[in-house]
Formats: C-alpha cells, structure tokens, sequence
C-alpha cells in the first residue's frame, strides 16, 4: 500500500470568535488570512516598495492587499473590471488580467515592480510576475505550482517541493483575528452555501470570477 501523506499543517488550537465578525466572516477569515500572510512574508515585502498581486479579488487577495497596504507597499492588483472599485477601497490600484497585463502593470508602475505574489495560479500570472519582477525570489505562488517550478520562483502551500509556512502561518493566528475585531482588516464573503449544497459551492469556486471567500455554514 503506498504510504500516506502526513500533512505539513499542524491541528488549530480553539481560540475566540472576533464578536465584530458574523460566524461567515470568521469562517473566511481562517485560511484566507493565514495564506495572505504567508505569500507576503514568503517574498519579504517591505515598506515602500512595489508589489503585484494576481488574484486580489478572491479571498486570500483580498487580505493581502490590506495587509501588504498596511506595511506601506504599493500595490498593484489584478481582477476583473467588475471588482476594481472594492481594490481601490482597499488601497490598491486595480488592473485588468488578459493580453497586455504587463505593459499595463508598466504604465501604473513606471519605477518598476519589487515584488509579485500569485494567489490564482495561472500561467499569465507566473509568466507576467517573471517579466517584471527581476529577482525570482520575489516572486511566490500558491496554485501555479508546475508553471512556477519551472520558473524557479517560490511555491507555497502543502504539495511536494512546496513551502508550507507551519510557523509564519501558527504566528500569524492571534494577529489576524485582532485586525478585524479592531477595524484595521475588512473580511468579504462572496456567498455561504449550507453543507447540504457544498457541490453548488465548488462549482461556484470552478467557474471563478468570486469576490471574496465562498463559505459552507452548518
């Protein structure tokens, strides 16, 4: 029998629900907050300096882009046209994926890109992160793990060959439920779906295009 995985996360202690967060906004907040810290802590990003974010819409993104506007970054956001209003409430300035993201990427930061993190996981954003970003240490990725492994740039999360970030991510516990119970982090929740319709969620996540986190209540 082939051996099992052991998972390179450890189990999550109990600790106290925010009481400015609905159940959702917690629920979302987990993983979401967690990812967004380590992607940023993976590239080292610093006050003052530039940073792209591909898939800053979504949940994890959405997070980053606060954190990364709270440490004095400049960001520079990939989504959808429909979300660039909620990225400029955020901090960020938005910019359209598709043909062209680079230039366009260019045009708003003239002085250059420092740093990039990809939380979508596609080949556009690996490929447009290592046309700007010069050094592939400043560059992470969540999802695009085969595409960014050829790369060279950093792969995050649980897969082989990957970084899981156990102790950025332990860390990052207790600071990321004081964020939002103090107002300094808005947590979004796209949609919520009972257990029961946990299909209709995964294919909501399959087809993409979410703002936010998609949560199952009980």
């Amino acid at each position: 029998m082939p051996t099992p995985v052991k998972s390179p996360y450890r189990p999550r202690p109990w600790w106290p629900k925010p009481a400015a967060l609905s159940w959702e906004q917690a629920d979302g907040l987990l993983a979401a907050g967690f990812t967004a810290v380590h992607v940023l802590e993976a590239i080292g990003l610093a006050e003052d300096e530039t940073v792209l974010v591909h898939g800053a819409s979504g949940g994890g993104g959405l997070v980053a882009v606060q954190l990364a506007v709270a440490r004095g970054a400049t960001v520079v956001a990939t989504a959808s046209k429909a979300k660039h209003d909620l990225l400029r409430e955020l901090g960020a300035t938005p910019v359209g994926y598709g043909p062209g993201l680079a230039d366009r990427v260019r045009a708003i930061a003239p002085e250059g890109v420092r740093d990039a993190a990809d939380l979508v996981g596609t080949d556009e954003a690996v490929d447009v992160s290592v046309e700007l970003v010069s050094n592939r240490f400043r560059i992470d990725t969540i999802a695009g793990h085969e595409r960014g492994n050829r790369a060279g740039i950093k792969l995050l999360g649980g897969v082989p060959g990957a970084e899981p970030g156990t102790e950025i991510r332990e860390a990052a516990r207790l600071q990321r439920t004081e964020a939002p119970a103090a107002g300094r982090l808005r947590v979004v929740v796209g949609d919520s779906y009972p257990l029961c319709e946990a299909a209709a969620a995964h294919r909501k996540i399959a087809v993409g295009h979410t703002t936010g986190k998609i949560v199952l209540v009980p």
